[in-house]
This record gives C-alpha cells, sequence and structure tokens, in this order.
C-alpha cells in the first residue's frame, strides 16, 4: 500500500484496506461543533439513502478550515468559495501559498511568484480541499462492508442546524484497524458543515504509517464571499540570507552530515540552525523528488516512522540512530517542485 494518500481520502484508502483484506475500520466516538445531547438512534444503513455526494458537496459561497496531521505535523488550508469554479485557498506550511481557481484556470502564488497551476478538473476539486472532498471521505466509509451510522443529535456550524452522524465498523476489526468519522450534515439542505476522521490505531494503520493521523473541515461561513480575481504577484518580502557559499552558488550547509546522500534539485536556502541541526531548500523539475531521496535514506539504513501527505503537499519524517530527517515537498503541476530537508542529529 503506497504512503500516497490523498488529504482527504482515509475513506476511501481504508475501503481499499478493507477489500484488500487488511480488515475494515472501527470507529470511536467523534464529536462536531455544538454538538447538542440526545440518545443515539440506529440508522443502521438506512440513513445511508441521504448522505449522498451531490447533497453533502451542495454548499456554495462559504469559508471553512480544513486541517491534516500526522506525527505531530499539522497542515492547514483556510479557503473563500464563491462557486466551484471561483475560490481561493491559503496555507503557510512548509512555505507561504495561495491556489486559485479562477473560472476553471488555476494559479498558485509562492515564494512571490504566480505559477499556472493544471487542474485535473474545471472545479479544481484536488486543489480545493474544500467541502465535497470531505464529503466524498464520508461517502466512501458509507460502502465498507459492516459498517454501522448512528444519529447522535444536534448540531450547530456557521449559524446552520444539523444533524451528528457518527460511522462505526464491527468490533472485531479492532486490532486492524481503529477509526473515527463524525460528520455534521445540515437539516434541509443535507451540506456537510462539519467532519472529523482520525486513525488512532491498529495493526494495519501502523504498517502503513497512518496511525495517528487525523482530518478535520469545518464551515466558518456562510454568504459573503464575492467574485475571485486572478491574482498578481506580491510586492517582495524580506527573506532569510543564505549563508556564504564558495562557488557563488547556494550549496548545503556547513557540517551537513556525510552520511546522508546530498538531496536531489538545486539549493535555493541553506542554513546551519545549530551544531545539530541542518536545514536545505531546494528546487526539483521531478514530482518524485521527496519518493527518489526517501528511497536513498531507506538505501542508507533510515526507516519511515511518519508521512502524510495532501494535494500539494508531503511529509515524511525517517529516523536512523541519533538522526531524524523531517522531507517536506510542495508541488506545483506541470512546475516542478520546492524540497525542504530538516536533519536533527
Amino acid at each position: 500500500m503506497s504512503r500516497h494518500f490523498g488529504r482527504w481520502r482515509l475513506g476511501g484508502l481504508l475501503f481499499g484496506l478493507a477489500l484488500a483484506g487488511c480488515g475494515t475500520t472501527a470507529g470511536s466516538s467523534g464529536s462536531a461543533p455544538a454538538h447538542g445531547s440526545g440518545s443515539p438512534s440506529s440508522t443502521a444503513q438506512t440513513g445511508v439513502a441521504s448522505l449522498t455526494l451531490s447533497r453533502l458537496s451542495s454548499l456554495r459561497n462559504y469559508t471553512f478550515t480544513s486541517t491534516s496531521g500526522n506525527a505531530g505535523y499539522t497542515f492547514t488550508i483556510t479557503g473563500e468559495v464563491h462557486s466551484p469554479t471561483d475560490w481561493e485557498t491559503q496555507s503557510t506550511a512548509p512555505v507561504a501559498e495561495t491556489h486559485y481557481d479562477v473560472g476553471g484556470r488555476g494559479y498558485a502564488v509562492t515564494l512571490g511568484q504566480v505559477i499556472a497551476v493544471s487542474l485535473a478538473t474545471p472545479e479544481g476539486l484536488t486543489h480545493l480541499d474544500g467541502e465535497y472532498s470531505a464529503a466524498e471521505s464520508l461517502v466512501g466509509y458509507t460502502h465498507v462492508s459492516g459498517e454501522t451510522i448512528t444519529t447522535r443529535g444536534a448540531c450547530r456550524v456557521a449559524g446552520e442546524s444539523g444533524t451528528v452522524y457518527h460511522l462505526q465498523s464491527p468490533s472485531n476489526a479492532a486490532s486492524l484497524l481503529v477509526e473515527t468519522a463524525t460528520g455534521c450534515v445540515a437539516q434541509g439542505s443535507g451540506a456537510l458543515l462539519s467532519y472529523t476522521a482520525g486513525v488512532p490505531s491498529g495493526s494495519a494503520a501502523q504498517a502503513n504509517n497512518l496511525a495517528g493521523a487525523s482530518l478535520t473541515f469545518t464551515v466558518n461561513s456562510i454568504g459573503g464571499v464575492g467574485a475571485i480575481s486572478a491574482p498578481k504577484a506580491p510586492a517582495a518580502t524580506a527573506t532569510a540570507t543564505p549563508p556564504p557559499a564558495t562557488s557563488g552558488s547556494p550549496q548545503l550547509p556547513p557540517g551537513f552530515p556525510s552520511q546522508l546522500p546530498a538531496p536531489p534539485g538545486k539549493v535555493l536556502s541553506s542554513a546551519q540552525l545549530s551544531s545539530t541541526k541542518w536545514y536545505v531548500q531546494l528546487t526539483e523539475t521531478s514530482q518524485d523528488a521527496v519518493s527518489q531521496y526517501e528511497a536513498e535514506l531507506k538505501g542508507q539504513g533510515f526507516a519511515v516512522s511518519s508521512s502524510t501527505s495532501s494535494s500539494g503537499l508531503e511529509l515524511v519524517t525517517l529516523t536512523k540512530g541519533q538522526f531524524q530527517v523531517l522531507l517536506e515537498q510542495t508541488s506545483f503541476p506541470g512546475e516542478g517542485v520546492v524540497l525542504a530537508v530538516t536533519v536533527q542529529s
């Protein structure tokens, strides 16, 4: 099973694990914002009919926050959606980055540049990571064999009243994969207002570096989002000055451990942060730069201790003896990647 899973694709991934014989999912208690009291009522698949992708992803003109995390690392996106082909999102790690879809044309602003981005669909769903992606994950769980769905009282998000849906699979799968999934679904429209999913434990989760992974999506407001305009390059901002390099171009930082292979790509900046910590940022044309360097490190005896992935971002932590290496790759389809490598001894 590849570690490259989509940011909101846990439902589909775990469904795949179930089909592969790795086990089905098992949920535990989760909550939506403003979760009201009330005794759970079992819908046991009878409530699935109302949890359709078209209804769950029907919201327009809204703002949201979505977060993914694993092993202490967190990646957060905030977004404004005017329509399916008119939206803007912001993220800050590993570098500040803003994505746009303006009339089906994609853009990214990062490192002071405006870059054209190839969108897989006019709606740019894989880049937006908004309600549609969260809804896909929720619907994915409804197809897991043995899954039960219960309603757990009322919820209220962004001024909208909704019903809490909790998904849980049989307890006999707990040794393989323990997972939570809870959504707040708007009454009437059926739009998804908030969603949480997580992988606390399980042998299959451990084997795929998913234990501890978590996803959240929350609608912050509904209405008031104006039309999104195409971006312009931001004004130049101050950046850290890399240490001087003897060749006239940036090199690996002084004291970078010789036990590690050189990272792929052209060095943009580098620094020795302390006597036991180094940082280097590189540009690379290949979208597989992080995978290739991960493979090189594994060949040197390193092991992956955690990994997470989203649209446009991949984080991998590897360890060997006294060394810990954090890889952070930001991808721009058709435009290469920015790879950041942090080494701690």
